[in-house]
């Protein structure tokens, strides 16, 4: 009669596990992955912060200026972005669902009637003293178009390279970007 809590076959199944070449370095890869995904998971569900996210654009203008001036030959350049719009938000809302039902009867027969009302309000919380709705997710306004103004803006490659890295960076089409020769 063998049992499954034989200590010669846990050892074997841990010298297995051992015997794996670079065993460490796919133990090392297997917790990086889960860390990075369990930090984009919280992220994710705690509103954490976005490229895409707009406050008016200056702070994403100032951002894209500052790595697009870090491209070989940009030199110093100016970003501004233009908007359609502003941002827009979803908002919870609380419903509530009242359901009347009546019978109505006479001598021959009977009738049941059903009336059901459906309300809804925006959900409101306080925050810093403030009552405001409570907002589920925010999309951020769609990218009119982009004009950089930069140093080396009259060299072809350059502004090859820049309108590849705004693409990337806004996922904007190629067509709404301008790039200038600053003065």
């Amino acid at each position: 009669m063998t049992t499954n809590n034989d200590p010669n076959k846990k050892i074997g199944i841990l010298q297995k596990i051992r015997s794996v070449r670079h065993i460490e370095l796919i133990i090392v890869a297997a917790l990086c992955v889960i860390l990075i995904v369990a930090y984009f998971a919280y992220e994710e569900f705690s509103g954490g912060t976005n490229a895409e996210t707009s406050d008016g654009g200056e702070d994403t203008a100032e951002k894209v200026a500052a790595i697009i001036s870090e491209i070989e030959g940009v030199g110093k350049c100016e970003v501004l972005i233009t908007y359609d719009g502003s941002d827009s938000y979803v908002i919870a809302y609380d419903e509530e669902t009242v359901t009347t039902v009546t019978t109505d009867s006479d001598d021959n027969s009977s009738r049941v009637v059903e009336n059901s009302t459906t309300t809804s309000s925006p959900v409101i919380i306080t925050s810093d003293g403030r009552q405001q709705p409570l907002i589920i997710s925010t999309k951020p306004a769609a990218i009119e178009g982009i004009v950089v103004v930069a140093e080396g803006g009259d060299d072809v490659y350059v502004r090859i390279r820049i309108i590849d890295a705004l693409c990337a960076l806004l996922d904007v089409d190629g067509g709404k970007i301008k790039v200038y020769k600053m003065k």
